[in-house]
């Protein structure tokens, strides 16, 4: 049995670093409460990878594409998080008590699924929101095509869906992405799986 599956319902996050050291999957600490990441279906997982191709090939200067692998600390609510991906502009940053964790995101991406859509574009979004360097997180369907993308300007968040036919802008990126390029060959104009 894996060690975090051992400690008591509420840990600190000491105890969840040294769970993480041994465990073979992921896990998010929120608020006390060390969390398993559940893995993603087939779509979720090409979605995943295609926008990881489509953000490395149009990063600009000192910005870095990173993988699913990189953990956030959010200060301001005490939590440890992962996101599927994410840029870091310049050197990432770390916090003093966990030197694999970052604090300055520029970009922040999330393939959604049921079961975690609501946190997604919920607690986890307000989490990654609260970072002072994030200047866009975005949420892309797994079941639909559709990419939405909410942007910090002057200081407000603003949101814009977009569907087949749309491109959109991210900060860091020297071209728009067009919705199609992050679907196809991976869903239909209706959202049915082409993986099958």
């Amino acid at each position: 049995m894996e060690a975090f599956l051992r400690l008591p319902r509420r840990a600190s996050y000491a105890d969840y670093l040294a769970a993480e050291q041994t465990s073979e999957c992921r896990h998010e600490f929120i608020d006390g409460v060390i969390v398993a990441m559940a893995g993603g279906p087939d779509e979720h997982n090409a979605i995943a990878g295609r926008v990881a191709r489509l953000l490395g090939n149009r990063e600009t200067g000192p910005c870095r594409y990173y993988t699913a692998d990189q953990r956030f600390w959010i200060a301001s609510r005490a939590r440890g998080r992962y996101a599927d991906g994410s840029i870091i502009c310049g050197a990432p940053e770390h916090p003093v008590h966990d030197d694999q964790a970052t604090t300055n995101p520029t970009l922040v991406i999330e393939v959604l699924s049921p079961s975690s859509q609501g946190d997604d574009d919920g607690d986890k979004r307000s989490d990654f929101q609260s970072l002072a360097s994030l200047e866009a997180y975005v949420l892309v369907a797994q079941d639909q095509r559709r990419v939405k993308v909410y942007r910090r300007a002057a200081g407000e968040w603003k949101v814009a869906t977009y569907r087949d036919g749309d491109s959109f802008e991210l900060p860091t990126l020297s071209t728009a992405i067009p919705v199609g390029d992050v679907y196809d060959g991976i869903l239909d104009g209706a959202g049915r799986s082409l993986l099958r």
